[in-house]
């Protein structure tokens, strides 16, 4: 049976993934922004192409600031470095950004303080957005119409 394909991949491009990365235990596969502060969506795909995680943020250039806004991983993948993985991915789209997370789970009230310490960045909840953020419709330039195609991340 074949391994199941993520959404906006063809078979023969999840084989080509497949192939190529056959050594690692996880594929990082990136959705880049349709639009500068648009939703960024970073999953995490087993060996056999199961969706074990996923990190969504958003970033501002104009205001320098980021936000985290979902994190999963699947409980068996728990304490395994993914999510730091994940998080550092994101803060290098915003080196030096004032960063902020969305409502977070018991669990990420012990992850996030981890991770600032570590990273030496602070990952308060809710620490407040800037206007481009907050108002996805109005600051945003027009799309393409065509939904960003997925990437291999091969530095995460």
């Amino acid at each position: 049976m074949a391994p199941p394909v993520p959404g906006s991949l063809s078979p023969l491009r999840w084989r080509w993934i497949l192939l190529t990365t056959r050594h690692r235990d996880v594929r990082f596969l990136y959705w880049p922004p349709q639009h500068p502060t648009a939703h960024r969506n970073l999953r995490m795909f087993d060996r056999g192409g199961y969706n074990i995680g996923r990190l969504v943020w958003r970033v501002c250039d104009t205001c320098r600031v980021g936000s985290i806004n979902k994190i999963s991983i699947d409980p068996d993948r728990h304490r395994q470095g993914l999510g730091r993985r994940l998080i550092r991915r994101a803060l290098a789209d915003g080196p030096g950004y004032a960063w902020q997370t969305t409502h977070q789970s018991p669990q990420a009230r012990k992850f996030f303080p981890v991770l600032e310490e570590e990273f030496r960045v602070a990952l308060p909840e809710f620490g407040g957005v800037c206007e481009h953020l907050a108002s996805p419709t109005r600051f945003r330039t027009p799309s393409t119409g065509r939904r960003p195609r997925p990437m291999l991340e091969r530095s995460v």
